[in-house]
């Protein structure tokens, strides 16, 4: 199958629930400092769930529109829906290929196409047309009885995506060869148009002229006669998903989708992402411009009603935005499905369908029996004391709360509390995560909901100590010779707060610490420059304490420390003791207070430094005594130089006079 990602694929796959991205504005964070969460814009609002309520996109709440839900019980998804002239809607569906008619609160399955998915319908005078996957197949059926025959299987067709029927022919969009069908009365079929790209996903019809959009290309095609086209525009993005047409104006879907996934359709699911959502419009005059865009999920269907007013369903979270003639935006409904599949709006109020859970819904212009807009779970990062809650809006909202330790509100929450009218204290017990509900009546209206809250205070954790790694590959390098020595310590610091260290040490062999540096140098970086020139050589542990007093009252300080391993400081050379050249050999010892000698090196007559061995050949003592041969020397006098270096870097050379005869 096609990787093609239109709303008509979701047919065959579940999409992975996502968590968005935070829409919240919190105070800057100053540990402990009391914070709030601030809903005040269009995407902050509309995070969360809407029951009757709608969320403009100049950031308010007001009463939204009334919606009835028809459950359509033995579907797995409700993918395509057409209205017939007495306001019956006929609905294709999924996974067993059926069409249901919805007449006022009677529901039935109409008529069964034996395919998997019904996926487009359309419907003149007293017939029902159904396009259907995975064959091809285009199937009429008589709106008087459900008497249902096959009309056509057009050649190469595997997905029948959409159905338009005008001028006593019906015009089929199919895939995988991107091809616009022709059939008549009688299912003669006939090749209208030839795409490039391998799916036509959409029709629109306005007036006599039709319109055709694309996969993979993102092209909108008028469509003029058999093999005539012109391209009316080409859009951004991977694919136009859906159009419609009215009145000159054309809406257009084109998402920009992630690369494709495999799907399976017998179990219909498999791993996608969501896309970002586009609507374009394309005016009269031929002006395209883009209206709406949402990157935190891909549109899936459009509708434009007689006022010119554009719906936008939703792939990711069940909602439909109306945007209008003026270019503002709400959010017009909000379903407990995941998926608005298809949306009519020809007849008075629009209708559409879900998947997910297939169903269709009316809307009506009556006052919902329930107006409530519920946010999304707010998240303090840490449990906290909850503070004021507070809003600005006009007329009567009534406000309510609870809150818990998980993501997603559950049965380990507390139930919502008391209502309230008036701004006033959070209500519910302190937690990590707390959600507010609003209830608003008539024309009330919310303009902004905040929350304030004292998050605990978390205590840094010190997770290494130690001193800065040698930038050198050469496990052989020595260090060079220094009393200063780069320490380094490692943080994890949950709640970011601002950090004071503290630095003692000791020598290994000692139980008492001395300070580094006096109380007053307040030191907030994680690197020290440790200078131990008045140090002896020896073992030393350093402690680092860790201290959020910058960023909390004293009471609420909380402290750690971290030892480091023990630290060689070793600033003082080795001493080279009884050098003497001796029947060509060069002898004597080196000695270092702590040790060990690292490297004994020799230079004749001030030539280049050559490694020599210690008697045993083994360098790992801080006495090492050494009796290297050396090389045939000519006759004359000759100047010997030694050179030992200890573990720390720091060296000492001696040098002696020889004389070959």
């Amino acid at each position: 199958m096609s990787s093609i990602h239109k709303r008509k694929l979701l047919l065959l796959i579940a999409l992975t629930t996502a968590l968005s991205a935070s829409l919240l504005f919190v105070s800057p964070v100053d540990a402990v400092a009391t914070r709030n969460f601030t809903l005040d814009d269009a995407e902050s609002l509309g995070a969360g769930e809407l029951d009757g309520t709608m969320v403009h996109s100049d950031g308010h709440v007001t009463v939204g529109v009334s919606v009835s839900r028809i459950g359509l019980e033995g579907a797995t998804l409700a993918y395509a829906v057409a209205r017939a002239d007495d306001g019956t809607l006929y609905v294709g569906t999924g996974d067993a290929g059926q069409i249901f008619r919805v007449r006022g609160d009677d529901v039935s399955v109409f008529a069964e196409t034996g395919q998997l998915m019904v996926a487009s319908l359309a419907i003149s005078g007293g017939t029902l047309y159904a396009g259907t996957l995975p064959e091809g197949r285009i199937f009429k059926v008589a709106l008087a009885n459900g008497s249902i025959e096959e009309l056509a299987r057009p050649e190469g067709a595997e997905h029948v995506w959409d159905l338009v029927h005008h001028g006593g022919r019906l015009y089929a969009a199919t895939g995988p060869e991107g091809k616009v069908f022709a059939i008549d009365a009688q299912g003669r079929v006939q090749e209208y148009f030839d795409a490039d790209d391998t799916h036509v996903l959409s029709l629109a019809l306005d007036g006599d002229v039709l319109y055709a959009g694309t996969s993979d290309d993102s092209l909108v095609y008028r469509l003029r006669g058999p093999g005539q086209a012109e391209v009316v525009y080409d859009f951004p993005g991977t694919e136009v998903t859906d159009i419609a047409a009215r009145d000159g104006m054309i809406a257009v879907l084109a998402n920009e989708m992630p690369a494709p996934r495999t799907s399976s359709t017998k179990t219909k699911t498999a791993s996608r992402r969501d896309g970002k959502g586009r609507l374009w419009r394309v005016d009269t005059d031929g002006r395209t411009e883009r209206l709406y865009s949402r990157d935190a999920g891909h549109f899936t269907s459009v509708a434009i009603d007689a006022q010119g007013t554009i719906y936008v369903g939703g792939g990711k979270d069940g909602q439909i935005f109306r945007v209008g003639t003026d270019r503002s935006v709400a959010t017009w409904a909000d379903v407990e499905e995941r998926q608005v599949l298809a949306i009519d709006a020809s007849g008075d109020r629009p209708v559409f369908v879900t998947g997910d859970s297939a169903a269709a819904y009316r809307t009506s212009a009556a006052t919902p029996q329930q107006a409530v807009w519920t946010s999304k779970a707010l998240d303090a990062s840490f449990n906290a004391r909850w503070g004021q809650l507070t809003w600005r809006g006009e007329g009567t909202v009534e406000f309510q709360t609870r809150s818990g330790n998980t993501e997603e509100p559950g049965d380990t929450w507390t139930d919502w509390s008391a209502a309230s009218r008036t701004p006033g204290p959070v209500r519910s017990p302190g937690a990590r995560f707390l959600q507010v509900r609003a209830r608003l009546a008539g024309d009330a209206v919310i303009h902004a909901v905040q929350v304030y809250y004292l998050p605990q205070n978390q205590r840094t954790v010190i997770t290494s100590v130690g001193l800065k790694s040698s930038s050198s590959k050469n496990r052989d390098a020595l260090p060079d010779p220094s009393s200063s020595y780069e320490l380094t310590w490692e943080v994890d610091n949950p709640d970011d707060d601002a950090l004071r260290y503290r630095l003692r040490y000791r020598q290994e062999s000692q139980r008492r610490w001395r300070a580094m540096f006096h109380e007053d140098v307040q030191h907030t970086k994680n690197t020290y420059t440790w200078d131990t020139s008045g140090l002896p050589d020896a073992w030393y542990v350093v402690e680092v304490e860790a201290s959020d007093e910058l960023a909390n009252p004293e009471e609420l300080t909380l402290r750690t420390t971290r030892r480091s391993e023990p630290l060689l400081i070793d600033n003082h050379p080795p001493r080279l003791e009884n050098v003497a050249f001796r029947n060509g050999r060069i002898v004597g010892r080196a000695v270092d207070s702590l040790g060990p000698i690292a490297r004994l090196e020799v230079a004749i007559d001030g030539d280049a430094w050559r490694p020599i061995l210690s008697v045993d050949q083994l360098l790992d003592t801080a006495d090492e005594r050494f009796e290297a041969q050396l090389p045939p020397l000519e006759a004359g006098e000759h100047i010997i130089a030694v050179k030992a270096t200890d573990a720390g870097g720091n060296w000492a050379s001696a040098e002696v006079s020889a004389t070959v005869r």
